[in-house]
């Protein structure tokens, strides 16, 4: 599962990556957790708008403000689950990221402690991770939209950490996924079948990542070189 991630960008690299046209106030954070704002990109008739949403859907058969949020939706399945169905169908997106978190877990001083690392590419240019997104309603008159990003069996740098990664799309993918056609679990299962071109490389950071209240530049620097990954 993915449950932090980082974005920070600009509008003129949004532009150069991937042609966006209109832009809402951009969203930045080093460390997003659920519930905080998303940069996400959406496919329009004046063409792809990059928009705000917030990270957690409530399913539409949930009821009350205290429902379970859904954060990730494991691709290979999530077209034939109620809670993602109709939103693989006509409501998919791209959630924009710089990179994102995973954690080890290994003994010390008689106790588990958690080490995060930061997974990003090589080159540093932005992740585009296929999502999907609904209209949440937590009172009358007030609708926010929010997003909840597709995961995928992880490539053999990420599952040195995880069992699970985003679900990476390159151009012709995304193009793809943002494309007015329904989607089906069959054209899901299609696309999942394409390989994963993005390259990724991996450092740890401080262990004060693992406060989702803590957004410092620091999140994502280095600790040491000599603990860095890449595939």
């Amino acid at each position: 599962m993915c449950g932090r991630f980082s974005v920070d960008t600009d509008i003129e690299k949004l532009k150069q990556q991937f042609a966006v046209t209109t832009v809402e106030p951009l969203p930045k954070s080093r460390n997003v957790a659920p519930t905080e704002a998303a940069l996400c990109l959406i496919a329009t008739e004046e063409g792809l708008k990059a928009v705000q949403m917030r990270w957690g859907i409530v399913p539409w058969y949930a009821k009350g403000k205290k429902s379970m949020l859904l954060i990730n939706a494991r691709a290979e399945q999530a077209a034939e689950k109620p809670a993602f169905k109709q939103a693989i169908k006509y409501r998919r997106c791209l959630l924009i990221m710089n990179g994102f978190f995973e954690w080890q877990h290994h003994p010390k001083d008689n106790k588990t402690v958690k080490q995060p690392y930061y997974i990003h590419q090589k080159d540093n240019a932005l992740l585009a991770v296929a999502a999907i997104w609904e209209r949440f309603e937590p009172e009358p008159d007030l609708i926010i939209p929010s997003c909840c990003l597709l995961t995928t069996s992880p490539n053999e740098l990420v599952s040195q950490l995880h069992d699970r990664m985003p679900w990476f799309l390159d151009e012709t993918q995304q193009a793809k996924w943002l494309s007015p056609t329904p989607f089906s679990a069959e054209d899901v299962s299609l696309l999942l079948q394409q390989p994963q071109s993005v390259e990724l490389a991996c450092h740890p950071v401080t262990p004060k990542v693992n406060s989702a209240l803590y957004k410092g530049d620091d999140c994502i620097e280095a600790l040491s070189t000599d603990a860095s990954m890449t595939e």
